[in-house]
């Protein structure tokens, strides 16, 4: 493809993007670049970079975008992204604006997938509900945290999950936990897939306990890790 036909190609691609993230009432930006948007701070430019506010809103934009033929990919806090400092002809789906409220029944909490994994921690914590807490020193979104599996200090995310909400056919669909593969940092949701939330099960606890487990698990890591280092979660 010569420099003419690329340009023309990206133009189409824009327009429709524009018409897309403008119907929807998506923020859409241009001029962006993975340094600012990764905790490593390297990364070349985006093309562009759209937000969604809402689960709905996600799934009816990554629908349209699909039918348009427009590649896209998630990013939440870019905890566990190492770019390239080249260009990146590409969408990214910024999910950090899908933050929302936690909803809490009885044992059970409602999260959205752009959520702080390490604030969600210590919010459950506070409602004296146990089973995540060795994730807190996690960096990162729920949404990344179910994506890999993540998991540390005897606990995984996949464990607690009892239903995520994913994004298929421009409609927010819950599927059971159970029926996700939840293996070592991988699990069985497939490239393409935009994940928007989850209800875990957790299990009720002392709250004092659940913090001295917390503050234990914060130790551990505080001994053994560059504390302060731009981190990509494994790695310094």
């Amino acid at each position: 493809m010569n420099k003419a036909d690329e340009e023309n190609k990206f133009g189409e691609r824009d327009r429709a993007l524009e018409e897309i993230a403008k119907r929807l009432g998506v923020r859409a930006e241009r001029g962006r670049r993975f340094a600012e948007l990764t905790s490593l701070r390297v990364g070349g430019s985006i093309d562009w970079v759209v937000s969604p506010e809402t689960e709905a809103q996600a799934a009816a934009l990554v629908h349209e975008m699909d039918v348009a033929g427009i590649g896209w990919r998630a990013l939440g806090s870019g905890s566990n992204i190492l770019a390239d400092d080249g260009e990146h002809h590409y969408v990214v789906l910024s999910l950090k604006d899908l933050k929302g409220e936690l909803e809490f029944s009885g044992e059970r909490v409602s999260v959205p997938a752009g959520y702080s994994l390490p604030r969600l921690c210590i919010d459950v914590a506070r409602q004296g509900l146990s089973g995540i807490e060795g994730l807190g020193g996690i960096p990162g979104t729920v949404g990344g945290a179910l994506w890999m599996n993540a998991g540390a200090y005897g606990h995984e995310i996949g464990t607690v999950t009892e239903t995520v909400r994913v994004a298929r056919g421009g409609r927010v669909v819950e599927v059971p936990g159970s029926d996700v593969q939840w293996n070592y940092r991988h699990t069985s949701f497939k490239e393409g897939e935009l994940l928007l939330g989850a209800t875990l099960r957790l299990t009720p606890d002392d709250p004092e306990k659940i913090r001295a487990r917390m503050e234990d698990a914060k130790s551990r890591r505080m001994a053994t890790q560059p504390h302060g280092s731009r981190s990509a979660g494994c790695f310094f």
